[in-house]
């Protein structure tokens, strides 16, 4: 079977950030799927939309088991537990389509030790050449979180890489995915020492690393990370560790 891994962040993740739009005139909602299992769920869907375009636009779908490696970088291989419908699509000018996702099985009888994961990508056929000039094609995929029940648990500490730079280390050891978007690192009186600004999974039993490029570690002593939450209004946040 093929893996593929990305050593650069998430494949095709022009869809994974918080925000709904792939393209100016190309929207899907919503960008993260969850299939729970409550209620006998096995399925749910997500809904593809155009505006403002002349032409059709072709998609392909394709689905991959998303897993990561020790090191955090995202192993994608090719899966046909996770059910596309329809698995290619035409997506006419001002107009949508709901893409259904699931499986055959019900989530309860898949006996889950922790939350599991795929990625549903698009995959554009481009049209042939304009006139007008070069059509682009336009990649992308949408995850898909499976289970319930399960939660992360995230622990923070720094390391030095090769060149002596600061390393921000965020460890999962729960069974749940953690999503980090932007955070700051703040001292124990809540002054913000530097802002970072990026967006990263981080799967159950993995860990990340993040540049934090001219912080000083000198002191880590009562330092946070802080991250605002998307779920409320409240701050998520946690003290870093010394190593």
């Amino acid at each position: 079977m093929r893996t593929v891994k990305n050593t650069s962040g998430l494949l095709f993740a022009l869809l994974t950030l918080i925000q709904p739009e792939a393209h100016a005139d190309l929207t899907i909602s919503p960008v993260q799927l969850y299939i729970s299992g409550d209620r006998q769920q096995r399925s749910t869907t997500a809904t593809l939309n155009t505006k403002g375009e002349k032409t059709d636009r072709t998609y392909e779908i394709s689905v991959f088991r998303w897993t990561q490696d020790e090191q955090g970088n995202d192993v994608l291989t090719p899966d046909t537990d996770l059910v596309v419908n329809p698995k290619a699509l035409i997506l006419l000018p001002d107009s949508n389509k709901v893409i259904r996702f699931g499986f055959r099985q019900s989530i309860a009888a898949m006996n889950l030790k922790q939350e599991e994961t795929w990625r549903v990508k698009f995959s554009e056929i481009p049209s042939p050449l304009q006139k007008t000039g070069m059509s682009i094609a336009l990649n992308f995929s949408v995850p898909v979180f499976v289970g319930n029940g399960f939660q992360p648990e995230m622990s923070f500490h720094f390391v030095k890489d090769e060149k002596n730079n600061a390393v921000l280390m965020a460890k999962n050891n729960g069974k749940a995915h953690f999503q980090i978007t932007k955070f700051s690192i703040q001292d124990a009186s809540g002054k913000v020492l530097k802002d970072i600004d990026t967006m990263k999974y981080i799967l159950p039993d993995r860990q990340v690393s993040i540049p934090m490029d001219g912080f000083n570690t000198t002191s880590i002593k009562g330092l946070k990370f802080v991250m605002a939450s998307n779920a409320s209004k409240t701050s998520v946040v946690y003290d870093i560790t010394e190593n």
